[in-house]
């Protein structure tokens, strides 16, 4: 677009003083925490201030070993700030390759900033593709807009000269010159940013299992400790000392601490890890999301294809030069989207006079043509031919079917004539051939889907017979059964979401439609794409990945964004995606033994006349050596494996054996101990010895199949724990065992074996 130096445009100078004077385009919020707030959330969590409280009052009782939980509970908090320190310095340092740019006007130059640099009054150039970031009013030019965050109409809105634009529109056609009338706080861009994260928030079954599990233990912790208190102190008369050791320690071991370390740190890694691949993270569980789709609907162009159009050729039916009359529309109209670039690239040279259009219709998805009314020299409108034609000639519709059948896209040139509100067709001139370049490696790509059990829709605004064409070129599983979406009512196309693989000549909004009637069919819908057409499909999947060669609206609305536009990069956010989902919900498992052998315990022996038989720092060296410390390693293995769709059910049966089988051991310890005088010490001696044999043997069962890693992590552990309670026993408040005490020992330790059994009974069987 030609600057106009009538414009109210800035100088650098007068922009850095607006900037000084706090009128920049700066979001008063970021989308991701800041390093205060990542140190602050990771601190103050409900758990750690429990702990806290707890460590103050072994200090009342002056048992201070018995603190050495706290050690765990510091190391937790600084690995996972660490890490999520790490990923977020990671993501900043990515985003700024996808951060929102304008084409702005300073020094009576066009130049190119990022959007937070603008300020208050500047001139900006928009055209498709474009978020807007800011309130503006069209100085110069017509452009069309989705207002759909603002209005919630996803209709296309003519923009002219003197409109307002709001802030968290895009731009679907047109070129236009805007000058901004607020910008950062003042303008509609905070609570639209609100918006948008509320409509595009991936869904998370693992973090809403894990928020439930941690629920529903804070219900019960607190009342279960001051029942244990008063249990030991007032019912049996135990000194405040005696009765408030095992208090805290029955406490501490009801915690499921460490599971804010394994969810956080091991997400933390996936988002480093998949940076490291080119791939950015803009919400930290889609990466869940995109493991468990078992549905992945895409674009054609951009995805399947590079988005690259070369022109094949073309057909007049009246000896015209197309070509050239093509060329001729786009001297008019802004040449905003790669046909049309691909038009002016082969037949530009074609037309080098620009004529003067009395009207014009840029290109949009929801009518799918481009038009120009040039008055006594013609009107000519070019697009779909369908479209174009609007049905009047048959035989049209019908050529153009022949040549795309071979996956060729066809656009068909037709003279008109404009009425002041429509354009009609009123002679067909001749047709354009474009082919698309397939994308290398995407076979590969949709037999890694195949495999796995991903179902593959593609969408697109294409001819059906040409986009099923290129998608079998392409791999696509069943591309021969295709659609034409423009025939269809919504009833009608959500009855076929189902059914079809292809879907041509799709619109946004029907897009949308497919996505939600695959979603009601209990589908888990993840979707690509790049383009203004595919944001409001993108904002309604369960997960959306958008290529960084596209729109910047496609891009902001996505969660996953493919820096190198390459769709054959998707198989591997979908393996980081696995790994994370699988070592959580394994080390989960494993931290989930504790907590529910000692609330079980801590409830039971509440009726019982035991006193509970763990102090803090002997629950705390099986937590490190069975739990803690494995479970960090573990989160790094690469573990690809499908993912289980129901986690909670799975996690619980992995748990409940290992739990069921220390429970057992620890009653039984505690009924033969009582009836043969055991002293408490040895008591709690042989108990802790069965519970760490115990939790090793759910390491064990956790780890199967083993591998050289998981065989030298579990003899690691084991020899930390053998060591520990030989040669530091009395730091663990153990004792020396007399003949009876060994004795019981042994005849217990072998009952660990009862979880091999279980893992593979019905009541532990993955």
């Amino acid at each position: 677009m030609k600057i106009d130096p009538g414009w109210p445009a800035l100088s650098s100078e007068k922009a850095a003083e607006l900037a000084a004077e706090g009128k920049a385009n700066v979001s008063p919020s970021s989308a991701s925490k800041t390093t205060k707030q990542i140190w602050l959330s990771n601190l103050f969590t409900f758990y750690n201030m429990l702990n806290l409280v707890l460590a103050v009052l072994v200090i009342t009782t002056g048992s201070y070993r018995n603190m050495l939980f706290m050690g765990v509970v510091i190391s937790n908090f600084l690995i996972g700030t660490i890490q999520e320190l790490r990923a977020k310095k990671t993501v900043d340092s990515l985003s700024v390759l996808t951060a929102p740019t304008a084409r702005v006007i300073r020094d009576g130059k066009e130049v190119v900033l990022p959007c937070r640099e603008l300020v208050l009054g500047d001139v900006v150039l928009i055209g498709a593709g474009d978020q807007i970031t800011a309130d503006a009013t069209v100085l110069n030019g017509e452009a069309r807009l989705n207002e759909s965050l603002i209005t919630g109409e996803s209709d296309a809105v003519l923009k002219a000269s003197g409109d307002k634009l709001f802030s968290g529109s895009f731009v679907i056609s047109g070129e236009a010159a805007v000058v901004l009338t607020a910008v950062g706080a003042e303008s509609y861009a905070e609570k639209l940013t609100a918006e948008a994260k509320k409509l595009g928030t991936a869904k998370s079954v693992l973090k809403t299992t894990i928020m439930n599990i941690i629920k529903t233990v804070t219900v019960f912790i607190v009342p279960m400790g001051v029942l244990t208190f008063y249990n030991h102190f007032a019912e049996r008369g135990l000194s405040y000392a005696d009765s408030m050791i095992p208090t805290v320690a029955a406490m501490v071991g009801m915690i499921p601490d460490g599971l804010y370390l394994l969810t956080s740190m091991s997400f933390a890694v996936g988002v480093v890890r998949l940076a490291q691949k080119r791939t950015l993270t803009q919400q930290l569980y889609s990466l869940e999301s995109l493991a468990r789709a078992d549905v992945l609907c895409l674009d054609k162009t951009g995805t399947i294809t590079s988005g690259r159009m070369k022109i094949k050729g073309t057909v007049s039916f009246c000896g015209d030069d197309i070509g050239a009359l093509a060329a001729e529309i786009y001297t008019a109209v802004p040449a905003d989207n790669a046909t049309a670039k691909a038009i002016a690239e082969a037949f530009g040279s074609r037309n080098p006079i620009e004529k003067t259009a009395r009207s014009i219709l840029p290109f949009s998805s929801a009518y799918k043509y481009v038009a120009a009314d040039f008055g006594d020299e013609g009107c000519y409108m070019l697009g779909a031919p369908e479209f174009v034609t609007g049905g009047k000639f048959p035989e049209i519709a019908a050529k153009a079917a022949e040549y795309s059948a071979d996956g060729t896209r066809v656009l068909a040139l037709c003279a008109g004539k404009f009425d002041g509100k429509l354009y009609k067709a009123e002679k067909p001139l001749g047709f354009i051939l474009i082919e698309d370049e397939i994308r290398p490696n995407v076979a590969e790509t949709f037999e890694y889907f195949r495999k796995n059990d991903v179902a593959i829709k593609v969408i697109s605004g294409d001819n059906p017979a040409a986009v099923s064409a290129i998608a079998k070129k392409a791999g696509v599983p069943g591309a021969e059964n295709f659609a034409d979406a423009s025939a269809l009512s919504d009833e009608e196309l959500s009855a076929a979401a189902g059914k079809t693989v292809v879907f041509g000549r799709v619109s946004p909004e029907q897009k949308r439609v497919i996505i939600k009637a695959l979603q009601s069919g209990g589908h888990t819908v993840a979707m690509t794409g790049d383009g203004v057409n595919d944001v409001l499909a993108l904002k309604d999947a369960d997960c959306s990945v958008a290529m960084a060669s596209g729109a910047q609206a496609a891009s902001h609305a996505a969660q996953l964004v493919l820096l190198d536009s390459d769709f054959s990069a998707m198989p591997e956010v979908v393996l980081e995606g696995r790994r994370v989902i699988n070592n959580i919900q394994r080390a989960a498992s494993i931290f989930l033994v504790k907590t529910i052998y000692t609330f079980a315990l801590t409830a039971v022996l509440l009726f019982l006349p035991f006193a509970y038989p763990f102090a803090p720092i002997q629950l705390t060296l099986i937590g490190v050596v069975a739990s803690g410390l494995p479970g960090i390693f573990l989160a790094l293995e690469p573990n690809f494996n499908r993912v289980p769709k129901h986690f909670m059910s799975t996690v619980l049966k992995r748990a409940i054996a290992g739990a069921a089988t220390i429970f057992g051991g620890v009653m039984a310890v505690l009924i033969i101990g009582g009836k043969l005088g055991l002293p408490a010490e040895e008591v709690s001696t042989i108990c802790t010895v069965f519970t760490g044999g115990a939790s090793l043997m759910t390491l064990l069962c956790a780890c199967l199949p083993l591998n050289k890693f998981k065989a030298v992590l579990i003899c690691v552990c084991t020899a930390i724990f053998s060591g520990a309670i030989s040669l530091f026993g009395e730091i663990f408040m153990l004792v020396p065992l007399s003949g009876t005490g060994r004795t019981i020992l042994l005849c217990i330790l072998p009952f660990i074996l009862v979880q091999l059994f279980l893992r593979n009974s019905r009541f532990g069987k993955e």
